[in-house]
């Protein structure tokens, strides 16, 4: 397979005919193999759902990637190699992915989505480590009651805490992704003011709960993923 440069793959992804065909199999081959890599060496969270089962996810993704990389080829700025930014929206693309087949396999309450915070594991870090983590958490969990709206709170524990992913909490909502996006920007701007007007900030709260890798629960998931863009 002759290696193209950023200039080849966009011209030839923007061509019509059998140059794009061409471009857009080469694409799906390349993004397929650094999937499958990605799986296969389990450096994916939730990548034990699959069963070791790799192969139609890393097809699957790769077919979506390649129409979303077609679709997104005017915002590559050519600040690094094309395949270095398409592998990094197929391995996004594999992510969500992974994160939606855990959410469906997880025994969350239907009736219960949104509705509540969940409570935070403490590993036994130490007394003093664990009562630090406990007010924080007592903390965080009493602004999400007060400072956001119910719509807010709902959207942010439903994808924060119970890791609906996106679209779906956008369907369950009866909202499209760009007013989720929105939603949630909003929720997370309140709550950071909240907490800076306790004189905490996001960062000071989130070094609270970091603990060592093999610790972490997907609850640490839900407090990293609370603060970060979607």
């Amino acid at each position: 397979m002759a290696t193209r440069s950023n200039a080849q793959w966009l011209i030839s992804l923007r061509e019509t005919g059998q140059s794009q065909e061409n471009a857009v199999k080469e694409l799906r081959q390349l993004l397929r193999r650094a999937i499958l890599n990605f799986l296969s060496r389990k450096r994916a969270p939730n990548a034990g759902l699959l069963n070791h089962g790799y192969e139609d996810v890393a097809e699957d993704c790769a077919q979506e990637s390649a129409f979303l990389i077609q679709s997104k080829l005017d915002q590559f700025r050519g600040d690094s190699e094309f395949t270095t930014w398409a592998y990094s929206i197929a391995i996004r693309v594999t992510l969500n992915e992974l994160r939606r087949r855990r959410w469906q396999a997880s025994a969350a309450d239907p009736a219960r989505l949104g509705d509540a915070m969940p409570h935070w594991p403490i590993d036994n870090p130490g007394p003093e480590r664990s009562l630090e983590q406990q007010q924080a958490w007592a903390m965080l969990s009493e602004l999400i009651e007060t400072a956001l709206t119910p719509l807010q709170r709902k959207a942010l524990i439903a994808h924060a805490f119970q890791e609906m992913p996106l679209d779906l909490v956008a369907e369950w909502l009866g909202t499209n992704r760009n007013s989720l996006y929105k939603l949630i920007h909003d929720a997370r701007k309140r709550l950071k003011a909240a907490l800076l007007s306790r004189g905490v900030t996001h960062r000071e709260l989130i070094a609270t709960f970091d603990m060592p890798r093999q610790s972490r629960s997907y609850l640490e998931d839900g407090k990293n993923s609370l603060f970060q863009d979607v």
